[in-house]
């Protein structure tokens, strides 16, 4: 399986990043713009200050991993980041309260790839 690389870039006037498939960059300015980073689609990242709670079945993934912020109580897991066909960094949250994923829009945008390895609990 060929690995897929979306190109992020940087624009020079208002210091946004955006992916090579953003079309509003191309509609709305006009400045020169910087490759900034290159997303690899699939890549998992880590959470740098995350514990793993455990292994939780999710109705697309299957048996996933999942990981918590241990400086706060354990409401939500999440699984670990992932890059997305669109150079998004994204995640899946199990509500614990419920017992079940907040399928809502289906994950969780963190932003676009910026040549992390890990992520970061708020």
């Amino acid at each position: 399986m060929d690995i897929v690389k979306i190109k992020i870039f940087l624009c020079k006037e208002n210091n946004e990043l955006f992916s090579e498939k953003d079309n509003w960059h191309k509609n709305e300015c006009n400045c020169k713009t910087e490759h900034y980073a290159t997303a690899e689609v699939g890549k998992v990242l880590e959470w740098s200050n995350g514990s793993e709670w455990g292994k939780i079945h999710h109705p697309h993934l299957g048996e996933v991993m999942t990981y918590w912020n241990p400086e706060r109580p354990c409401y939500d897991t999440w699984t670990a980041p992932v890059i997305n066909e669109d150079g998004e960094i994204i995640c899946y949250r199990f509500d614990q309260d419920e017992g079940q994923w907040a399928l809502d829009d289906g994950y969780e945008n963190l932003g676009l790839y910026n040549g992390i390895d890990s992520c970061k609990f708020g």
